[in-house]
């Protein structure tokens, strides 16, 4: 090493507090009223201190704001329950889903229920139970009592995450904070749950449990009773009539006019071609169905908007889809699965697929004419195998034993820890991956770490990093990375302490004593409970950054002090200044990739650090850093 590396034994803490801050809060209020300042509007941090857990609450985001598939199965055992009875359940909805969700509560009478088109984060932060098959909103503070489930929203055919983007896997900063902060995430299969594990570079701190179960909306698949199902047949085909459904998915290689052509081109053959005694029902992604009007054919028509898209299909006798997971759902009817796949070349090229489809045992129809004549066929091939492997622990009790969790309920459930192990957890934060020798260094080093021993990840903003993509990569392709948002929103408290600082009005000391209490909750923002063996605060000016990594949960500490940041120092920015030597208290590790530097940074900085700023300038002096 090119100087010893200085390790302070002694380095101060910090634990969230909700009952000193809130002490805190009424006390700061009253100062920032004194000097004259108006609170702005609330934040999450905001509800995150002055809203308490409610028992019995439960908060439901489904996928597109809305209420059909998985939850509408979910809010079914939530209404009609017993032991639900007392439980309140607010669904999110938007503007413009709103007045359809509502009108889908009463249709069903879900009397328990009620809709959150406002004041989502007051919810956010305050209900019991959090559910998503997608993902919340990142700002999202998770409360330690809280429990967080997340069940996707289909099997992922498609790639997903860092494996999927490329030169965007800076960009999956909202799914990888909902992984570390999961307490149940269902897989429907092994196949699901190795390639999520897989996707998004968390898996290893996941601190949730792997829940094996179908997803909820199978359990309409399988549940409907005979006496609906030939309700159901009598009204989508009133005389005998054959019935397939038809189900695409959204190809992002085409935009919506093209789509809305080809969709067009493709049901305008299969209405000529269909017989009289068939009927085709299709179900269009809502950007197409919205421009092609289904009214001017003979044989096709769309889903019916009052029948359940799942109860639908146990009275079809066939499913036409492509690539869209939905044929992993009606896989478990056993009925005739047609693949409609004459672009999969393209299709697989720009999307990229998680296995090879055409390996399935389903109909692979190549063309127009395939499609017509496997319909005519029928169903002529075992899908037995594929079935036991894929359905594996489906059954029509999946929203049941999902809805266990809501009380606290685990008994006869799969569960399993996610796969953890003994090395250690370092994570180096690079705000944006600038181009320079900082990320030089930091590329060299990161892709000579040995992944036997450690458990290695860089950190990035993911709206920074945009802009300097060619610092980033092929760094961010080689090793783990974790992005983050870095958009920090104080609360109404400590906005306006923040700017009486900024603008002179109480001293650095004073403002930190409570705005400590909001930036020590930005890594649980960001990472969850995630505890770091080592989290090094490696290159970026931003001050707040600084304070909110030094106060994380990580056991240790590294913070860079670089050229940058004393460049700034040096023309005035004295937020930057106070954050460092308040940072580096919590720190074991301070150190500069300069050795002339050494002597300005320690300037900055308490009699704790008198001589004991570390010089790292090499590969080797960064290797001292994993043996914290």
């Amino acid at each position: 090493m090119s100087d010893q590396l200085f390790i302070n034994s002694n380095p101060l803490t910090f634990e969230v507090n909700e009952k000193a801050a809130l002490k805190l809060r009424k006390k700061y209020a009253k100062i920032i009223k004194k000097k004259g300042l108006e609170p702005g509007s609330k934040t999450v941090i905001d509800h995150f201190y002055d809203e308490d857990v409610k028992k019995n609450t439960v908060l439901i985001q489904g996928l597109g704001v809305s209420v059909r598939g998985s939850v509408q199965y979910i809010l079914n055992e939530l209404n009609y329950d017993k032991k639900f009875a007392k439980y309140k359940i607010y669904v999110r909805t938007k503007d413009h889903t709103d007045e359809t969700v509502n009108e889908y509560i009463k249709q069903n009478n879900w009397s328990r229920t009620s809709t959150v088109p406002k004041g989502y984060y007051k919810k956010l932060e305050s209900c019991k139970y959090i559910f998503t098959e997608s993902y919340v909103p990142y700002q999202w503070i998770k409360k330690k009592d809280q429990v967080f489930i997340d069940i996707w929203h289909g099997t992922p055919l498609k790639k997903l995450g860092v494996i999927k983007n490329g030169n965007k896997a800076h960009m999956q900063s909202k799914q990888q904070k909902n992984f570390l902060c999961t307490d149940y995430f269902l897989y429907p299969n092994d196949f699901t749950k190795d390639v999520m594990i897989n996707s998004y570079n968390v898996a290893t701190l996941m601190q949730g449990k792997e829940l094996m179960l179908g997803y909820p909306r199978t359990a309409g698949l399988l549940k409907v009773s005979k006496e609906r199902t030939a309700e159901i047949r009598n009204i989508l085909g009133p005389n005998g009539e054959k019935v397939y459904a038809y189900m695409p998915t959204f190809r992002g290689y085409l935009d919506d006019e093209e789509t809305i052509k080809r969709e067009k081109e493709f049901l305008s053959f299969l209405d000529e071609k269909l017989t009289d005694d068939q009927i085709l029902y299709v179900n269009l992604h809502h950007h197409i169905s919205q421009g092609l009007d289904c009214s001017e054919f003979k044989h096709i028509h769309t889903f019916p908007p009052l029948i359940d898209s799942y109860e639908l299909l146990t009275a079809t006798d066939a499913l036409i889809s492509d690539y869209s997971s939905v044929f992993f759902d009606y896989l478990v009817l056993g009925k005739q699965i047609i693949l409609y796949i004459e672009d999969y070349d393209t299709y697989s090229s720009f999307q990229g697929l998680n296995m090879d489809i055409r390996e399935l045992p389903f109909d692979m129809a190549k063309s127009k004419d395939d499609v017509i004549n496997m319909l005519n066929n029928g169903k002529g091939y075992d899908d037995t195998e594929i079935r036991q492997k894929l359905c594996a622990y489906d059954s029509a009790d999946n929203p049941a034993k999902l809805c266990q969790l809501f009380a606290d309920d685990e008994e006869g459930l799969v569960l399993d820890e996610h796969p953890h192990d003994s090395r250690k957890k370092v994570i180096f934060y690079s705000e944006c991956c600038r181009e320079g020798a900082e990320t030089e260094l930091l590329h060299s080093f990161s892709t000579q770490v040995d992944s036997d021993k450690t458990d290695y990840w860089v950190g990035c903003d993911s709206n920074k990093t945009k802009k300097h993509i060619s610092g980033a990569y092929p760094m961010l392709l080689e090793v783990q990375n974790i992005s983050s948002e870095d958009d920090i929103r104080l609360s109404t408290i400590g906005a306006p302490i923040k700017e009486l600082y900024l603008s002179g009005k109480i001293d650095f000391g004073t403002a930190i004593k409570y705005l400590i209490h909001e930036y020590g909750l930005i890594s649980i923002q960001e990472y969850g409970y995630t505890v770091f063996d080592t989290m090094v605060i490696y290159d970026t000016p931003n001050p707040e950054m600084i304070l909110s990594l030094a106060l994380s949960s990580a056991k240790n500490k590294v913070l860079f002090i670089n050229k940058d940041i004393l460049s700034k120092i040096e023309n005035g920015n004295t937020f930057l200044k106070d954050s460092i030597a308040y940072a580096a208290d919590y720190c074991s590790v301070v150190a500069v990739t300069d050795k002339a530097d050494k002597e300005t940074a320690e300037k900055l900085l308490s009699k704790t650090w008198k001589n004991k700023v570390s010089v790292i300038e090499s590969v080797e002096d960064m290797n001292g850093l994993l043996a914290l």
